[in-house]
């Protein structure tokens, strides 16, 4: 490939790597075969400016600092992570369940039974308030609101009557307004 720099005006050669015959694109039976809607694939905008996402009033959700007021207050509670394992894997508030937003969209039977396990023990600390607050928490707060939005439309069943709330700004409104020392990536 040669690379020309019009602002320096030189030219530079960058050797490829050889073709692999198993690549997905120029393999010999290449399954992608089209150009890619990228927001489609990878879920996420193709700029660096993130939307923000409405989808839940404001009394689905509530800031960090209000959530900071009830760890301080030790209100019993689920926080519920819902970013992929990835995400999870660079940095988390370790009192925070995870269950990874694609599970939940599926209703996965074993992370719905996790989480189900989890809020009964939390309940246990309480003395038998009729709604259990469950906060769900993502890196920016648009995932979040997909979550909360499943959690409110699972039968009552499952859980019991859970108030489901969402993090405003997820974990990077954490780390800039609460925690400075906690990681953004």
């Amino acid at each position: 490939m040669l690379m020309f720099d019009a602002q320096e005006g030189r030219f530079r050669n960058i050797r490829l790597r050889p073709k692999r015959p198993d690549c997905a694109v120029c393999g010999d039976n290449p399954s992608v075969t089209c150009l890619q809607d990228y927001e489609a694939f990878c879920g996420s905008s193709a700029t660096d400016k993130c939307r923000t996402l409405h989808l839940l009033s404001s009394k689905d959700r509530i800031s960090v600092e209000e959530y900071k007021k009830l760890l301080d207050e030790q209100i019993p509670h689920v926080l519920l992570d819902v970013r992929p394992q990835v995400e999870v894997d660079i940095c988390r508030l370790e009192h925070a369940v995870h269950i990874p937003l694609s599970k939940l969209e599926e209703k996965d039977e074993e992370y719905l039974k996790y989480l189900e396990k989890r809020i009964c023990e939390e309940k246990q600390r309480t003395d038998g308030q009729t709604s259990f607050p469950v906060y769900v928490v993502c890196k920016l707060g648009n995932d979040s609101q997909k979550a909360v939005r499943i959690l409110q439309e699972l039968p009552d069943k499952a859980f019991g009557p859970v108030l489901a709330r969402d993090i405003k700004g997820g974990l990077m409104s954490w780390a800039s307004r609460i925690d400075p020392t906690f990681p953004q990536y």
